[in-house]
C-alpha cells in the first residue's frame, strides 16, 4: 500500500515538475530575446524580436504554475499583480530609433490562466481621454499598478502606467480595465470627473527631465498625483517645461465616479 501512495504522489507532482522545467527554459529564451532587443539596430528587427517575445511569453503563460512563476531574471519585463492577486500584467517596451516606442502587453487571469494580448500601434500614440480603447488598438504603456474596484457587482481595475512619448516629454496615464461577460477586455470608462465633465481616462504630460508621482494610496483610498505646472508662465501649454509643483491632487471614489480633489495633504501617502 505504501508504494501505491508514493506512486500516486509522484503522478501528482510530475506535471508540476515538468511545468517548472519548461518555464525555466522559456525564461532563458526570453532573456536572450530581451538581450537581442537591446543590441538590434533596425526597427524591423526590433519589431520581429518583440513578436517573438510575445509568442514565447504567451506559450509560457499557458503552463501550470506560470501565474506564480517569478521570471526573476527578466529585468526588462514588467510583471505586476493586481492588488487582489487575480490578474498579472506583463509589459515591455520596444525602442524605434526615432525617440519613440512601441509596447507589448499580456494580461493573465488567475482563473484558468486566461490570457489577453494587447496589440499596440507602431509607434505608440497618445491615448484619447474621450473614448474607450480596444486592446487590438492599444496605445502602449508600461503599467506599474493595478487596483480592483467593484461597482454594482462588476469588478474593474484601475491601471497606472508610464508612456515614453518622445525625446521631449513623458506621459503617465490612469486607465480602467474591464472584462465583459465573455471575458473580452476593454480599456476606458467615463468615470473620472473634473469640473462637471467625465473622462474615460486621465493623461498627464511632463518634461523628459522631470519625474512625476502617480500612485494609489490604500490608507486614504485615493489616486494621488503631482500637480504639473510650467516652470514659467510663458511656457503655458508647452509640456516640455512642465514638472511637479509640490502641490498634490487626487481622485477619490464616490459611488461610481472618481472625483477630482485639489490641494490635498499627501505627506504620509508615499
Amino acid at each position: 500500500m505504501k508504494w501505491r501512495k508514493i506512486l500516486a504522489l509522484l503522478l501528482i507532482l510530475l506535471p508540476f515538475s515538468l511545468s517548472a522545467q519548461l518555464l525555466s527554459e522559456s525564461e532563458s529564451k526570453l532573456s536572450a530575446l530581451f538581450e537581442s532587443l537591446k543590441t538590434t539596430d533596425a526597427k524591423e528587427g526590433c519589431m520581429q524580436i518583440s513578436s517573438q517575445i510575445e509568442s514565447e511569453l504567451s506559450n509560457a503563460l499557458k503552463l501550470p504554475e506560470s501565474f506564480l512563476y517569478p521570471f526573476e531574471s527578466l529585468n526588462f519585463l514588467g510583471k505586476i499583480y493586481s492588488d487582489d492577486h487575480l490578474l498579472r500584467i506583463y509589459t515591455w517596451n520596444v525602442p524605434l530609433f526615432d525617440d519613440t516606442f512601441t509596447y507589448g502587453c499580456i494580461v493573465q487571469q488567475k482563473e484558468n490562466n486566461a490570457l489577453t494580448v494587447f496589440k499596440a500601434k507602431d509607434p505608440a500614440y497618445k491615448p484619447p481621454v474621450d473614448r474607450a480603447v480596444s486592446v487590438n488598438n492599444w496605445y502602449g504603456a508600461l503599467y506599474y499598478r493595478s487596483v480592483p474596484f467593484t461597482y454594482k457587482k462588476e469588478t474593474y481595475y484601475v491601471l497606472l502606467g508610464w508612456i515614453g512619448n518622445d525625446d521631449l516629454t513623458n506621459l503617465k496615464v490612469i486607465d480602467i480595465l474591464t472584462f465583459n461577460e465573455k471575458g473580452k477586455a476593454q480599456l476606458g470608462l467615463p468615470v473620472f470627473k473634473k469640473k462637471s465633465r467625465n473622462f474615460f481616462r486621465i493623461l498627464f504630460e511632463y518634461g523628459d527631465e522631470y519625474t512625476m508621482t502617480l500612485d494609489y494610496d490604500k490608507k486614504s483610498k485615493q489616486i494621488i498625483f503631482d500637480r504639473l505646472m510650467p516652470s514659467s508662465e510663458r511656457y503655458e501649454g508647452i509640456y516640455t517645461h512642465y514638472g511637479p509643483s509640490f502641490i498634490y491632487d487626487s481622485f477619490q471614489l464616490k459611488k461610481k465616479d472618481w472625483i477630482l480633489k485639489e490641494d490635498i495633504d499627501a505627506r504620509n501617502s508615499f
